[in-house]
């Protein structure tokens, strides 16, 4: 057999380099940096550096599988921890009976003068949205909706998410729908991690799968 000649290898390590693959994101506010995270839940246990604080977690069948658990008076709350600012993140995920998906992030330490939650892009069956959550430190503070849509996101049917932070601005997007927008003065901030919560009865999980995050230069 005749060895290929150099210029056609040039051409198939191109069009099969990891960094060109066709279903990476073309973000809108930068491009992408450096790959931060990538997981794809190919064995039978949890990754390392993934953790649960409340709810149900576990990998089955290649992917990520969470959900709430009504023993813990709270939603299914698990963590992924991956130090970012600007950054692209970008996921598979299916509800299988969950009534919503939370993907947030938290300041890091040291960045806000408040407590709790930064942000989070919340998906439920009828919609989504981008809030900006409460500072639990002061009793007036109440979370505030930045963007909202109402669109459908069938039970058991795969979305891909891919959900973009620069400064200021967030966009999250998935194919068929408008992307949602919004912007927050806090939201510019380091971040520690990756936040999931998932909402809904025993037993009605949301499945994740093939987690990337980038920087956003």
């Amino acid at each position: 057999m005749k060895t290929p000649l150099p210029g056609l290898l040039a051409l198939l390590a191109l069009f099969t380099s990891p960094a060109l693959r066709a279903s990476d994101p073309a973000p809108e506010l930068g491009r992408l940096g450096t790959l931060l995270l990538e997981e794809r839940f190919d064995g039978g246990t949890l990754p390392a550096g993934w953790t649960r604080n409340t709810g149900v977690l576990a990998v089955r069948d290649g992917a990520l599988r969470a959900g709430e658990r009504a023993a813990d008076k709270h939603l299914g709350a698990f963590r992924k921890a991956v130090p970012l600012q600007d950054a692209v993140v970008q996921l598979d995920f299916k509800l299988e009976g969950a009534r919503a998906f939370h993907l947030g992030f938290d300041p890091a330490p040291g960045q806000l003068k408040k407590q709790g939650h930064l942000l989070s892009l919340i998906i439920t069956p009828a919609g989504w949205q981008i809030t900006e959550h409460n500072n639990k430190a002061d009793p007036a503070s109440k979370n505030v909706v930045r963007a909202k849509a109402s669109t459908t996101f069938e039970p058991g049917r795969a979305y891909t998410l891919e959900l973009e932070m620069k400064g200021e601005q967030v966009v999250a997007r998935v194919a068929g729908k408008a992307p949602l927008r919004a912007h927050a003065t806090d939201f510019r901030v380091r971040k520690p991690g990756l936040v999931f919560r998932v909402g809904g009865p025993d037993g009605q999980d949301v499945v994740v799968d093939n987690v990337r995050v980038w920087e956003l230069k």
